[in-house]
This record gives C-alpha cells, structure tokens and sequence, in this order.
C-alpha cells in the first residue's frame, strides 16, 4: 500500500515552504512543485494559500491534510494488525519522552523491547509536558510518557505509572548551616520557609518541575532565590557538589555523593507519571509490551506478551 505522496502534502503544511519539505523528503523543489500543481490540478482546487515567504494551508488544504493523516495512520494500523496477526514482529510506533528524567527512563526499557521486537520501529520524540500532550491531541504522537504537577491534570486517554517525590538536594556545606543531616540512613526533612535564604538552582521555565518549584515556593510566601536555570539533573547534582546552590530532583535521580545532603521538603512536593495515548489509539501486541516494560520499571501491573 504505497501512501507515501500523501506524506509529501503534508510536509509542506508542517514546513509552510516547498523548497523546506523537499530538502526533509530527500527529493527535488521542482519535483515536489510539479507533483503539487498537478494534485491541485486534478482537483480542481487549491490546497495551498502562495505568499511571499509561506504557504498555508486553504479550507480545502485543511480537509486534505485531515484526511491524510488518517490514512496514514488507518495504514500504521493496519499494517501493525497484520503484523499481529502474522506473529512478523514488525511495524512502527511513535513515543514522547520528556528530555533528561525521561530519556532515562526510556534507556532502561528499550534494550529489552528490542530484544523481543528487533523489527520494530520506534520513532521518539523529545519535548515538555506541555508539547507532548498537545501532540497527542493532534494525533502527532501514538503515546508519550509525561510527568504531570497534579493528579487531576491527568490527560483523558491515559494511565498513571507512579506517584513520585521531588527531594531537595542540598551542598553539605549549607545542610551544616540549615542544621540538617542523614541520620540512620533515612532523609531529614526541612521546611521550604528556612531556604528563604538558600540559593536555589531551579528547571527552566515551561517544565514541570519548574512549575511545582514555583507553587511550593509560592505556597510558603517565599521568594526563592534563584542563581542559576538547568533542566539537567546530572549537571544540577555536580553544581551542588560545587556549593553553588540546592536544587530539586526526582528521588529516583537521586545519586551518593559525601558532598550532598538528601531531604524530604515540607510540604511534599510530587509529581504523577503517567502514559497517555492520543485518541482512538489501538494497542497492538508489541506497543502493549512496549507499556508493559514502563509499568515494570515503575512498580504497576503489565501486560504480557504472547
């Protein structure tokens, strides 16, 4: 079933450009231009609204496009349910990760989907919550692995993984200071209201553990004072090594280290993972083992494979 000329209208939607789409195709400006005139041609209408410097899509490019990718995506199917069916192992699925804590968490699990489905096509994206979610709302992605700051945020079509604390990770110089320390092996806990004077390193803006870093604070009626902006946790952990400032993390991110002070925030402060799907999604059998292996990693129930 070779669909793959509806792609190239496609791609000069998402690119507004001709000669952009055809460098993303691998194919020539005059090729696509003359493929374009000659759909439009037999149509009747125009599919493409010519300016200056972009192309956009008319009503009639709209309905198009809609339609076309719904095709390609009834193929996807299609071809993943004869895959199925076929016990072939083959196909192709597309997944959202949040950069950093997600690609992590992605690492751990897809050694051994491959080792099951070698055939198997998966196509990740990295972004934010916030762009994920809106990309499986727009049916760009078949399913994505976010973390969310509240439980009721949770997207319609999806499951929750694990409930997961947010510890501070504090330079041992300041804990001294802050009168904090490890005792029995277990995290002592500390007060947002006493950081008032901590120098913090926070995410960057648009994350979400910049959005519960903003609320906590906020809650407490205290202005943090922020010196510096990463969304890496790695890289936040060597500059609380360095003394610079405390910052939050995962739990699960947490690494040893003599020169950190590990403690629980009071109030607690948390976020939901959960796995969404867009809407209508099918899960085939690999795709299934696909969340299957995310539920393990986290703790929940799985699906199994045949």
């Amino acid at each position: 079933m070779d669909l793959h000329y509806l792609e190239y209208i496609i791609e000069i939607a998402n690119m507004h450009s001709i000669s952009r789409a055809a460098e993303n195709l691998f194919i020539t400006q005059s090729t696509l231009s003359q493929y374009l005139s000659r759909l439009e041609s037999e149509l009747g209408v125009s599919l493409f609204e010519r300016r200056r410097n972009e192309m956009t899509l008319t009503p009639a490019g709209k309905l198009y496009v809609a339609t076309c990718e719904q095709m390609l995506q009834q193929k996807r199917e299609l071809y993943n349910q004869l895959s199925d069916m076929g016990q072939a192992k083959t196909g192709s699925f597309s997944v959202g990760i949040t950069p950093q804590w997600g690609a992590v968490a992605y690492s751990h699990i897809i050694g051994k989907f491959y080792e099951s489905y070698p055939n198997v096509t998966v196509k990740v994206t990295e972004e934010t919550a916030s762009p994920l979610i809106r990309m499986l709302q727009d049916g760009e992605l078949d399913m994505a692995i976010i973390p969310l700051a509240e439980n009721s945020s949770l997207p319609l079509e999806s499951m929750l993984l694990q409930a997961e604390e947010l510890i501070l990770a504090i330079p041992k110089t300041h804990a001294k200071k802050l009168n904090l320390q490890n005792a029995d092996g277990s995290f002592p806990r500390i007060s947002i209201a006493d950081l008032k004077n901590e120098p913090m390193i926070f995410s960057q803006s648009q994350t979400t553990i910049r959005k519960l870093e903003n609320q906590c604070f906020a809650a407490c009626r205290v202005t943090p004072k922020i010196v510096a902006e990463i969304n890496s946790h790695p890289a936040s952990l060597v500059m609380v090594e360095q003394g610079i400032g405390s910052t939050f993390l995962p739990i699960s991110c947490a690494t040893t280290s003599d020169r950190i002070v590990y403690a629980h925030a009071v109030p607690t402060v948390q976020w939901f993972v959960v796995i969404a799907f867009r809407k209508g999604f099918v899960l085939h059998q690999s795709e299934k083992y696909f969340v299957s292996l995310f539920q393990q990693l986290f703790g929940g129930p799985h699906y199994t494979k045949e």
